[in-house]
C-alpha cells in the first residue's frame, strides 16, 4: 500500500479503534422490489466463525489473483502497466514523427530502421539479462518518456504490446467523469440557448447515451470528442489499433482516474480489514485459526 494510503488509514483507525461498536459489515445490495436493500452486521455481534469468513472475503477482494476475479491491488498493476502501454505506443508515434509532429524532428519509423537500432544496441550488450530495466538508448526525449524501457519498446515495434482490457472502463465510469467543452465544440454543440445545459443534451444524443443517464458539465472531465473517442473503444482493442487521441486520453486521464478510484477502493477493504482485526484481538479470536 501507497503511503499516502496507509497514513490515511491508520489515522482513521486511530480515531475509532476504542470505538468497536460502530465497526459495521454491509452485504451486498439486493433488489426488493424497485429499491436495493443492504443488509448491515455489527462486527462486535459476529461470531468467531463469522469474522473469519468475512476477513477471508477482504483478503480475496484485495489479493485475489484469478484474472476473472482480480482483486483490487491487481487491478492496480493491470492499470498502471496499461499507462505504460499507451506510453509506449506514443513514444514509438513520437520517433515516426506522427505524435507532437515537428517538422525539424527527423522521422525514424518502428520498423525497420528503430527495431534494427536496438538490436544493434542490445546485442553490444551481452551482459545484460532483464532488459526490462534497461532505460531505451535516447537522449533528448520528451520527460512523459523517461520511463520506457528497451524490452516494451521492442514489444511495441513488433505491435506485440497487446489489447486493452476495458473491462473496468464502463460506460458509467466514463459518463462520470463528466463533460467541458473545446471552443470548437462549443460551436459545434451549440443550440438554440448557447448554453452548456443545451450542448450536454446535444452530445449526449450524439453519444448515444440512454435517456435516463445524467451527464453532468464537468471542467475536470472529458472534452467532448475524448469522451467519444472513449465511449467507442470496443472491449479489447490493440494498442498498436488506437487513434492517438485515445491513447492520450486514457494515459492522461482516464487511467489515471481509474486509478484513483481502485486505491480509494483499496483503502476502504483494508480498513474493513482492520477493523476485523481489532474486534478479532478483542476477543482473543485467532483469525488464521
Amino acid at each position: 500500500m501507497s503511503t499516502v494510503l496507509g497514513d490515511a488509514l491508520q489515522k482513521a483507525l486511530d480515531s475509532k479503534k476504542n470505538d468497536y461498536s460502530n465497526f459495521v459489515w454491509k452485504g451486498e445490495k439486493i433488489k426488493d422490489g424497485d429499491k436495493f436493500v443492504q443488509k448491515s452486521e455489527k462486527l462486535v455481534d459476529m461470531t468467531p466463525e463469522r469474522l473469519k469468513q468475512c476477513y477471508k472475503h477482504c483478503e480475496k477482494m484485495l489479493n485475489n489473483d484469478n484474472p476473472k476475479h482480480y482483486g483490487r491491488y491487481n487491478v492496480l498493476k493491470q492499470v498502471s502497466e496499461q499507462i505504460n502501454k499507451c506510453n509506449v505506443e506514443l513514444f514509438l508515434r513520437y520517433k515516426e514523427n506522427s505524435y507532437l509532429h515537428d517538422e525539424r524532428r527527423t522521422s525514424t519509423p518502428r520498423t525497420p530502421n528503430f527495431i534494427l537500432s536496438l538490436r544493434d544496441y542490445m546485442s553490444n550488450h551481452p551482459e545484460v539479462k532483464d532488459w526490462s530495466k534497461v532505460p531505451i538508448p535516447a537522449s533528448g526525449l520528451p520527460s512523459e518518456f523517461e520511463n520506457i524501457n528497451v524490452a516494451d519498446a521492442l514489444d511495441g515495434c513488433i505491435k506485440d504490446l497487446g489489447a486493452l482490457d476495458k473491462q473496468h472502463l464502463t460506460m458509467t465510469f466514463i459518463t462520470k467523469m463528466g463533460l467541458w467543452f473545446t471552443k470548437a465544440e462549443e460551436s459545434e454543440l451549440k443550440g438554440e440557448t448557447n448554453s452548456n445545459a443545451e450542448r450536454l443534451r446535444i452530445a449526449k444524443e450524439k453519444l448515444h447515451l440512454p435517456s435516463k443517464l445524467v451527464l453532468k458539465f464537468n471542467e475536470k472531465g472529458l472534452s467532448y470528442h475524448e469522451m467519444r473517442a472513449m465511449l467507442i473503444l470496443p472491449k479489447k482493442q490493440r494498442y498498436s489499433d488506437m487513434t492517438t487521441e485515445q491513447l492520450v486520453t486514457l494515459r492522461n486521464k482516464v487511467l489515471f482516474r481509474l486509478m484513483k478510484q481502485i486505491e480509494g477502493h483499496i483503502y476502504s477493504w483494508r480498513m474493513l480489514q482492520r477493523q476485523i482485526e481489532l474486534v478479532a484481538r478483542s476477543k482473543g479470536i485467532d483469525l488464521d485459526d
